[in-house]
């Protein structure tokens, strides 16, 4: 099976207007099997996520959808964004801020597709700060629950767990 995989930084609300709907035209060009967005922005008023795969067939997910608390500044930033052909569950969100970072409020998500004939792919959208000293060390973050420190190998170690005793 061939996936065709775009990642791509938005950069929220900056720069021409048009710009989110010249990206979903050539999302619905390029079809895409699996999307990473970076610097998406979602609010109360304002989802831009459901504005870039309108009309593509994919299934979205934005970090605020899944995160306990909204980040401060994500409202004048965006977060992270996941975009599958196939509808998917999300395995965790790591918030990856340092405590004094608090004006960097991207997250990576990990979610489960399950692809046509062939089980579930873990798809991993990871997004780091333009400033690294704004991170955890070694990209250690806190799952979407609180309960405990994770990572992207992690995350991929407890899909892995689950699959086999799935099997």
């Amino acid at each position: 099976m061939r996936l065709r995989v775009v990642t791509l930084n938005v950069w929220n609300r900056q720069g021409d207007p048009k710009r989110t709907g010249l990206i979903n035209r050539e999302l619905r060009r390029l079809a895409p099997d699996l999307v990473s967005f970076q610097e998406v922005v979602k609010s109360p008023d304002h989802s831009q996520l459901d504005e870039l795969i309108h009309d593509t067939g994919l299934h979205g997910t934005h970090q605020a959808d899944v995160l306990r608390t909204i980040p401060p500044h994500a409202d004048r930033f965006g977060g992270s964004a996941i975009a599958t052909r196939w509808p998917h569950r999300v395995e965790e969100v790591l918030d990856l801020r340092m405590s004094d970072a608090n004006d960097v409020p991207w997250c990576s998500l990990a979610v489960t597709v399950p692809l046509p004939g062939e089980g579930d792919l873990l798809f991993i959208a990871a997004t780091t700060s333009w400033r690294l000293a704004a991170e955890s060390p070694g990209t250690a973050g806190r799952c979407a629950d609180g309960s405990r420190r994770a990572s992207p190998a992690a995350a991929s170690n407890r899909h892995r767990r689950r699959l086999q005793r799935n099997a």
